[in-house]
This record gives C-alpha cells, sequence and structure tokens, in this order.
C-alpha cells in the first residue's frame, strides 16, 4: 500500500477547492465571463475524466461482450438515477438563480451554494474512493493513472472553489465568513471519496464484475452533474464564449493526462 501516494490523492483535491474559495475570499476575482470560463473548463475536465479514468478502465474489467456493456450501461444509468435522486432531495441553489431546488427548506442562501457545490463534489468523491480502490487492488488500474485522476479533479476543484465563494464576496460578505462557507463546502469531496473507498473495499472482495460496475456508476453520477448542473451554470446569463473555450481545454488537457495515465 502506497500511503505517501493515497494522502496525496485523498489531500490535493480538497486542498484545490479550499484553495480556490480562499483566493476568491481575499481577491474578490471574477467577472461572469471569467466565471462562465471557469466552469466550463471544469465540465470539460469532468467529461474527460469520466471517460479515459472510469468508462474505459470498466470496459477494461469487464469486458466488452454482451454481459460487459450490459454491465456497464446499467452501472451508468444507475449513476445518474442516484444523482437525479439527490438533486431532487438535497435543497440547494444556484449562482444565478433566485428560487433554490430540492426539497423545501429555510437555509440560508449561503448554505444553499455550499449544498450546491457539495452536490458537485459528491459524485467526483465516490469516483476518487472508487479509483483509489481499484488502484489498491487488482483491477488493472495503476497509481499512475490514479494520480492523474486526482490532479485532474484538482484542476477542476480550483475553478468549483472560487465559484463557491465569488457570489458571496460580491455581495458584500466578509473575507472571513467566506473562507468559512468555502472550507465547509470543500469538505464534500474527502468524505465522499472515503465512502467510495470503503464501498469498494467492502465489495471488492465479492470479485466478479463489482470493479466495472462501481466505475460506472462513478461516470453516470459525474456525467450527470455536468449536463445538469455544471453546463447550464457556466451558460448561464453573459458568459460570450468563455464557456466553451473553457470546456474544450479542461476536456483536451484531461484527455492528454489521462493517455499519460495510461
Amino acid at each position: 500500500m502506497r500511503w505517501d501516494l493515497f494522502a496525496i490523492l485523498m489531500l490535493l483535491p480538497w486542498a484545490a477547492t479550499f484553495g480556490g474559495s480562499l483566493l476568491a475570499a481575499r481577491m474578490g476575482l471574477g467577472t461572469a465571463r471569467k466565471q462562465g470560463a471557469m466552469l466550463g473548463f471544469a465540465a470539460g475536465v469532468m467529461v474527460a475524466a469520466s471517460v479515459w479514468s472510469l468508462i474505459i478502465p470498466a470496459f477494461e474489467d469487464g469486458g466488452t461482450d454482451f454481459r460487459g456493456i450490459l454491465v456497464v450501461t446499467l452501472g451508468f444509468a444507475l449513476g445518474c438515477g442516484g444523482m437525479l435522486l439527490l438533486d431532487k432531495l438535497i435543497p440547494h441553489q444556484h449562482m444565478d438563480e433566485e428560487h433554490s431546488e430540492g426539497s423545501p427548506s429555510h437555509l440560508s442562501k449561503p448554505m444553499l451554494l455550499v449544498l450546491a457545490v457539495a452536490l458537485h463534489n459528491i459524485p467526483e468523491g465516490l469516483a476518487l474512493g472508487v479509483v483509489i480502490g481499484a488502484a489498491m487492488g487488482d483491477a488493472g488500474m495503476s497509481w499512475t493513472a490514479a494520480i492523474v485522476f486526482g490532479v485532474g479533479l484538482a484542476l477542476q476543484n480550483f475553478p468549483e472553489g472560487m465559484a463557491v465563494v465569488l457570489p458571496l464576496r460580491q455581495s458584500g460578505s466578509s473575507q472571513k465568513r467566506c473562507a468559512w462557507w468555502g472550507f465547509w463546502a470543500s469538505l464534500a469531496e474527502p468524505v465522499s471519496a472515503v465512502l467510495g473507498l470503503l464501498l469498494t473495499s467492502a465489495l471488492n472482495a465479492l470479485g466478479g464484475l463489482v470493479m466495472p460496475v462501481l466505475l460506472s456508476v462513478a461516470a453516470g453520477a459525474m456525467v450527470f452533474i455536468v449536463v445538469e448542473e455544471l453546463i447550464p451554470e457556466s451558460q448561464a446569463g453573459d458568459h460570450g464564449h468563455g464557456p466553451t473555450y473553457g470546456f474544450l481545454c479542461g476536456f483536451w488537457m484531461m484527455a492528454v493526462l489521462g493517455v499519460m495515465g495510461g
């Protein structure tokens, strides 16, 4: 067990989220166009990471015959369905919206914004835990590929961390308060990663097609969040072509990292 790599994988994405929130809290950076480009970049990284680090390994481990395709497809659908359920249940609010989504609540707007970012980070954390579990086991994923996946998450977590704090900072909240909310938002991913790792470790003993299912579930959850949350948020308002350019840059950067990690 490479405990040094394990620690890096667990801490790096969290540090990137919290670092982005701290930067936004201290400097109040950003315009609508920059914010859209950052979210587009995050969406591109997540899509590429889902393909190269989750879906392709799922097919490599589960096979490309009818049974393998069926298992990976069902896992992907389960991941999408799980995030749809969470989207309906967890109260949250997006930056450019006046009304909250999910279950009715009396939570403050800062808390709803934090929950929106936490909703983004839950599938990322679960995917990270599954990837770490795959690297620890015999699923054919190397620690290099796992590190590449973690770096990709960190790259897209930094702008996400800025995105949750930026509207609070622009509304007049103090630096200390913004940093505090950013810290709470950043905790969702490592907590989810631990849960994903524990689930992987518990089910891995069953062998068979468990790992392809877990990888495809994580991929479905991430792709759902991109389509349901990140892309609409990046395109809302007068953002120009920034979200598109950001998506393309993020996608290709993660694609290259995925090839290098493979």
